[in-house]
């Protein structure tokens, strides 16, 4: 495919015009219109002037100015100082921007570090600011048992937990497990966990002591 300046050019030939014709009906120095053939956009001005020469060439030649822009803008593009630069070198610089880099690479792992600092601080902060949890295995509500019972439950292993509002140990896993004798009769037991920050929460157990 012919280029912006091979079809500027060839139209002057075929109208046998000098360049010297051409820059004195255009007012378009004679140094532009050849590097303008020459595709030699380094030696001309910003893009804005070279679509304006492109144009008024076009129609010192005879040629459709907008066609001739089609062909301009078909292989060639601007950058952010309006300079103009091949199409093919804008696709390849976008092209390598987009790889991953080194430079990208240090940023995200930043990113992934600070969001992993934030997520463990916001996960602290929830558990300084909430109460332990607290699940009773055993006893069911309202089941009927002897009067040695077995209270068996789970909670964060640094919670102090407590049955009837005696202390009970908790292990590494946070599991506890504490006999406790009871007369017969309907009985509430109270099982309470407390974090280090002071938080509370409370499971009450209504069962039936039948022997």
């Amino acid at each position: 495919m012919k280029t912006v300046g091979e079809i500027l050019k060839n139209a002057r030939h075929k109208k046998k015009l000098t360049r010297r014709h051409i820059a004195k009906q255009t007012r378009i120095s004679s140094r532009y219109l050849k590097a303008l053939e020459k595709n030699d956009f380094t030696s001309l001005p910003e893009a804005a002037f070279v679509k304006g020469f492109i144009r008024n060439y076009a129609n010192a030649v005879g040629l459709n100015p907008q066609q001739a822009l089609a062909v301009f803008r078909r292989d060639y593009d601007q950058n952010l100082k309006g300079q103009v630069i091949p199409r093919s070198f804008t696709q390849s610089d976008i092209k390598n921007r987009s790889l991953w880099n080194p430079k990208t690479t240090v940023i995200v792992a930043a990113a992934l570090l600070t969001l992993t600092f934030i997520s463990y601080f916001i996960y602290q902060f929830r558990l300084l600011e909430s109460a332990p949890p607290l699940v009773i295995e055993s006893p069911m509500e309202e089941e009927e048992v002897t009067s040695a019972l077995t209270v068996v439950g789970n909670t964060d292993p640094q919670a102090t937990v407590t049955i009837n509002n005696q202390q009970v140990s908790v292990e590494s896993d946070g599991t506890f497990r504490q006999s406790i004798l009871l007369p017969q009769g309907t009985r509430t037991i109270t099982i309470q966990t407390t974090s280090r920050a002071g938080k509370s929460r409370t499971v009450q157990r209504t069962i039936h002591v039948v022997r």
